[in-house]
């Protein structure tokens, strides 16, 4: 009976609070939003803009777009264009488009040296997200424009 306890003792009780500290550590690091040591840093401003995208298209016309940036702390990077169909309830991704290594200096129009262009056949409202991502990839801007294809 006395190694019973041991083992239960030696066992399961650092199991226990490992449960415990861990997800104590967990929600206070969820909580606080002032830490982007691990959690990425979201950016909304005008220092990001979409632009070139009309409000209205019809099927089947191809969308293209160019995302104007103006933030000194960004002069390279990775851009993601992805398109959303918003028509219904839920959010569907379409299509997304990754351009690397956008360096642009300190403002500027990217892509450089390609296009985004991206065929949409069904009507409907859509919704076109830029992203664009730092040289470390930790802290992002973003900017969103919706357009209806009918």
């Amino acid at each position: 009976m006395a190694l019973r306890g041991t083992a239960i003792a030696a066992f399961v009780i650092p199991i226990v609070f490992s449960f415990i500290y861990g997800g104590s550590v967990l929600s206070l690091a969820s909580s606080d939003q002032s830490r982007t040591g691990w959690v990425l840093s979201e950016s909304h401003s005008d220092s990001i803009a979409i632009i070139g995208l009309k409000d209205d298209y019809t099927a089947p016309d191809s969308l293209s777009a160019q995302v104007s940036v103006g933030d000194p702390a960004y002069d390279c990077g990775d851009l993601y264009l992805t398109v959303y169909d918003i028509s219904s309830f839920e959010k569907k991704p379409v299509s997304q488009n990754t351009f690397f290594d956008q360096c642009y200096g300190t403002s500027g129009k990217i892509p450089l040296n390609e296009e985004f262009s991206e065929k949409i056949d069904k009507p409907g409202k859509y919704l076109l997200v830029a992203q664009l991502f730092d040289k470390s990839g930790d802290k992002f801007l973003t900017a969103e424009r919706q357009l209806t294809v009918k």
